[in-house]
């Protein structure tokens, strides 16, 4: 049980991680850097300690029921890009209705400006997409196929 604890934490520090490398590389601030280095640091001491528990304690990995740890991974990977869809396109909808964001043509139709929506919401909405349904379907799959 302390290796599935100390993996999940392992999985959250490379989460942390990606955020502050996506973050640095984005916005090029110090601290996001400073962050970038201290996750490097983290996963790495994390990732010898497991291995090292799991050569001493080999028992610990067989105890692992890993299609449940699988099971809570996926559902959370796939509400997790659920949510990052459901914030992209709310505010994209918000910045349409705004009345600063479109003009109306000629014809009188609505036109709206291109600053409504990003290249970082297009990046996000469209890149996450084989992770949802990759994520979605074994979450989904999994709960429904669970009895047999």
């Amino acid at each position: 049980m302390v290796v599935l604890v100390f993996i999940l934490i392992l999985q959250v520090s490379f989460a942390i991680h990606i955020f502050y490398m996506v973050s640095y590389i984005s916005r090029k601030e110090n601290k996001d850097f400073k962050g970038f280095i201290v996750t490097a640091v983290t996963n790495i001491f994390l990732g010898i300690f497991v291995a090292l528990f799991i050569l001493i304690n080999p028992e610990e990995l067989r105890e692992i029921n890993l299609d449940r740890v699988l099971l809570i991974e996926s559902g959370v990977i796939f509400f997790a890009m659920v949510y990052i869809k459901g914030k992209v396109a709310s505010r994209i909808y918000r910045l349409s209705q705004d009345p600063r964001y479109y003009h109306y043509s000629y014809f009188g139709k609505k036109v709206l400006d291109k600053s409504v929506v990003t290249n970082r919401d297009l990046f996000l909405f469209f890149l996450s997409i084989p992770l949802t349904l990759i994520c979605g379907a074994y979450f989904v799959m999994r709960l429904c196929c669970a009895g047999l």
